[in-house]
């Protein structure tokens, strides 16, 4: 079969369908976010009144939107990186040191998404002081986009560290 005609593999479905959840989640609560500001904006200078809901739910919609944004720009290789040392450096050492990099992110990405749901346990039973939502509910954002950064980059990992062809521009 030719390259040009051969189905996606399992890892670039993985990703498109993350990437499309992300992005949608993401473009969701930004549309939520903007709504309520401009809402709280119209109320506040056009009625002369106060919405005091909409400041909460703005705060929880730009908590999900940049959590979610950030999952989708490492899975969508848009994360910048500072690698003009890394690239002087012969393969081998270069493969040890982006697989430090590497190990460290995963690391730090596991630890996110462990704490996150620790995190959840413990705010389950408080509300939010209008909308009386269970903290657990914005919390779970980070969690969630620490487990969704962490199978982008599980995703990449032989890309990143030199061993065959990148899926992307992520070299």
């Amino acid at each position: 079969m030719s390259e040009a005609v051969r189905p996606p593999g399992l890892a670039a479905r993985i990703r498109t369908g993350l990437s499309l959840v992300e992005a949608s989640v993401a473009a969701f609560m930004l549309i939520v976010m903007v709504g309520c500001t401009v809402l709280q904006v119209v109320a506040r200078f056009v009625f002369s009144t106060g919405l005091s809901w909409t400041d909460e739910v703005a705060m929880f919609s730009f908590i999900w939107a940049a959590l979610m944004g950030a999952a989708l720009v490492i899975n969508t290789g848009g994360a910048h990186r500072i690698d003009a040392f890394v690239r002087l450096l012969p393969l081998p050492p270069r493969r040890v040191v982006l697989a430090l990099v590497y190990v460290t992110i995963l690391a730090a990405l596991v630890l996110l998404a462990v704490y996150g749901v620790k995190l959840l346990f413990v705010v389950h039973f408080q509300k939010s002081s209008i909308l009386r939502v269970p903290m657990s509910w914005i919390y779970a954002a980070l969690p969630l986009s620490a487990t969704l950064m962490l199978v982008s980059t599980l995703l990449d990992w032989r890309s990143h560290l030199g061993f065959g062809a990148p899926e992307g521009d992520h070299v």
